[in-house]
């Protein structure tokens, strides 16, 4: 089953909101999950925030963090900077994209040389859907995506590669096999006394680190826990300790 992509749209509600609204139309169309703004209509602006029918709050912070909270869970950011316009808080949304990694696509070519070093490809809804598409799913994660970020990409990789019906035992038993390979790498990275014939079975260090890896993630969501969550309460408890 193909997964349903979803986009977040950033411009300037209270300048163009008519075209992001036919813009939002557009990529439902296509079939994304439009993740943020949703089709609705403007109700009120207050020093230039846009407030919507569909909004769910008052607090303009609350509102502003929905939107990037909505950048996050997304595949993609699109920026309808319609006449070259593009506000202060559409382009805090672009460096919270970029700093998540997230794909950029723009309506225009921004007139902003710095703007333009980082506003992605200019296409049409249409384009960025194909695009997108076409991306392999490693695409998905970077050296910025955050643990929940991974566990995610984790779980969906299972599923694609038809390993979903392993129970957590599976799991467990198999990344205990996998700290094996990793103890006779680290054994020979090290330069630990071995016979050569068995110096020439053993795979990279990094990749037995990786395969570990693998497991605790799919582990964690075999068993709906979050790593990060789990690492700040522990630390939390670790850092009220004595050490010696």
């Amino acid at each position: 089953m193909t997964k349903k992509l979803k986009i977040v749209i950033s411009g300037s509600f209270s300048r163009n909101f008519e075209g992001i609204k036919e813009t939002i139309k557009e990529f439902k169309q296509l079939g994304l999950d439009v993740l943020s703004p949703k089709d609705s209509k403007v109700l009120d602006t207050v020093n230039d925030f846009v407030f919507l029918d569909s909004d769910k709050s008052t607090d303009i912070k609350v509102l502003e963090q929905a939107h990037l909270d909505a950048i996050t869970s997304a595949d993609a950011l699109y920026i309808y900077n319609s006449e070259d316009y593009l506000g202060d808080s559409s382009k805090m949304e672009l460096g919270w994209a970029l700093a998540l990694g997230k794909p950029i696509f723009c309506k225009e070519k921004p007139k902003d040389s710095t703007i333009q070093l980082f506003c992605g490809q200019i296409a049409t809804p249409e384009e960025t859907k194909n695009i997108l598409e076409n991306r392999s799913p490693l695409d998905s994660i970077n050296e910025r995506s955050s643990v929940a970020e991974l566990q995610k990409y984790i779980h969906e990789m299972v599923i694609r590669r038809g390993f979903d019906e392993e129970s957590p035992r599976d799991a467990m038993l198999m990344m205990v096999e996998e700290v094996g390979e990793m103890a006779k790498a680290m054994r020979k990275y090290i330069g630990l006394k071995t016979d050569q014939e068995k110096q020439d079975r053993y795979t990279k260090l990094e990749h037995e680190l990786a395969d570990v890896f693998i497991y605790l993630l799919d582990i964690a969501n075999l068993l709906n826990v979050s790593l990060f969550k789990a690492l700040h309460e522990k630390e939390k408890e670790n850092e009220t300790r004595t050490w010696n």
